[in-house]
């Protein structure tokens, strides 16, 4: 292996404020959970590069190979080896990983390759070959499946598709060979272990800090292009965000006169408490959704504004009624008035033709920084 597996992102000492429970809803909307559970506490191997170094990557390789042939009763283990990829690439996750395991119950075996190697049977022969550019795939990979990014409208089909589309994109990014076999993405069951009970706040908020951070040390050209692939094409404004952008671009960057009338007073209220509340956030305002604290999930709840984001979705489709949503008469538009939507779409449409007062086009304005 040309490449040393060093440490490439240095520990850190400054970790952002975290808000610990022991139940955290991770999305409001669709109600999944991030575990926390303490209790019986289960000893997991937790593979780690040697202080001095780890020039075959063999702490990585060891947990890929496991992370990829884990059962789906070994959930605790499947986090515990995700966790050691993480930390095997970049280190300054490790703090708030042990943590993560530690709260659903995972105590870790810590075990320091490859010294510790034929202690523990490991024969490196047995693993499968890795080089830099796949190990940074399959970081990436498990670095983004931390978080929530279906949208609303997706289906499991759809998703998984989408998944696969980064993976390919992330393999060209950094120059894996069309001839390396990669075992990912995981299926979505163990995908949704590893958000739901590996992937906390803390880690998530970590994450996110190192991601932001990492340009400031450039110690690897590669990895420099990960981060910014995940961080401008998966992980910005992603997920329950696009409830947010979707009502902002259709409506407030229009200025659309939907946003003044009285029917909708009340819901455009919330939607400005909602613009308040990513945009005084301390961590960059794309990324919200992922790193809110509990108390501010309910921002994204379609609920809190159904007449706006149905509306929305209406002009989105455009004039020829094709959309990049497909929502027909789905649960998208449950809680909403249709003949009152049907209105402030023709509303919207005829100020748009000019055949609106334009003085009375909406003048308020929904700052988010960033959009």
């Amino acid at each position: 292996m040309s490449n040393q597996l060093v440490p490439l992102i240095p520990n850190l000492s400054i970790v952002p404020l975290t808000i610990k429970s022991n139940t955290v809803a991770t999305n409001q909307p669709t109600m999944e959970v991030e575990v926390n559970v303490m209790g019986n506490m289960t000893d997991c191997d937790f593979y780690i590069p040697d202080k001095s170094g780890d020039n075959t990557a063999l702490a990585f390789r060891v947990a890929y190979e496991a992370a990829t042939t884990c059962y789906f009763n070994y959930e605790k283990k499947l986090c515990a080896f995700v966790g050691s990829m993480l930390c095997s690439v970049a280190p300054g996750l490790r703090k708030s990983v042990e943590e993560a395991l530690v709260g659903i119950g995972i105590r870790p075996r810590f075990v320091s390759l490859p010294s510790q190697a034929d202690a523990y049977n490991i024969v490196e022969s047995k693993l499968p070959p890795l080089d830099w550019p796949s190990i940074l795939v399959i970081f990436g990979y498990c670095f983004i499946i931390l978080f929530k990014l279906i949208k609303f409208n997706e289906n499991e089909y759809d998703f998984i598709n989408k998944m696969k589309k980064w993976i390919s994109e992330l393999r060209e990014k950094v120059g894996v060979a069309p001839s390396n076999r990669l075992d990912i993405p995981f299926c979505s069951s163990k995908e949704k272990i590893i958000r739901t009970m590996l992937g906390s706040q803390s880690l998530r908020q970590t994450a996110i800090f190192l991601m932001e951070k990492f340009d400031r040390w450039g110690l690897d050209s590669k990895m420099t292009d990960l981060h910014r692939y995940m961080s401008v094409n998966i992980l910005s404004w992603s997920g329950d965000m696009c409830v947010i952008t979707l009502v902002k671009d259709m409506l407030e960057r229009t200025r659309s006169p939907v946003l003044s009338n009285f029917q909708v007073l009340a819901e455009v209220d919330k939607f400005e408490e909602a613009c308040i509340a990513i945009s005084s956030s301390h961590f960059p305002p794309q990324f919200f959704n992922h790193v809110c604290s509990i108390s501010d999930l309910h921002h994204f709840d379609r609920s809190r504004f159904p007449t706006l984001f149905a509306v929305a979705l209406e002009l989105q489709k455009g004039r020829d009624g094709s959309s990049l949503y497909n929502v027909g008469d789905s649960a998208a538009f449950i809680g909403t008035n249709r003949k009152k939507v049907n209105d402030l779409v023709k509303l919207h449409w005829k100020a748009m033709e000019g055949t609106y007062n334009s003085l009375e086009r909406c003048k308020r304005r929904f700052f988010i920084r960033g959009i």
